[in-house]
């Protein structure tokens, strides 16, 4: 299931960033992939595709920066 997770966390972040070099446990907005405005985008994003709600705990925590973070989140809240 993280796979899947990760794979789609990937496209998303392709779609918005082509050519995107990024691995898993890098910080996405350190790397400049996307700024505070896409952060709310992928979060109503992944709130859709998922099915889930991430609450106050995982919007401010350090998970949330990179994508093996939010697989991990999101396998969490499944």
């Amino acid at each position: 299931m993280n796979q899947q997770i990760t794979e789609w966390l990937f496209d998303w972040f392709k779609s918005r960033v082509p050519d995107l070099d990024l691995k898993t446990d890098e910080n996405y907005i350190d790397k400049g992939v996307i700024d505070s405005f896409g952060i709310i985008e992928l979060v109503e994003a992944i709130e859709t595709q998922f099915s889930i709600r991430l609450d106050q705990k995982d919007l401010q925590s350090l998970e949330l920066f990179s994508i093996a973070g939010l697989a991990a989140i999101i396998a969490r809240k499944q």
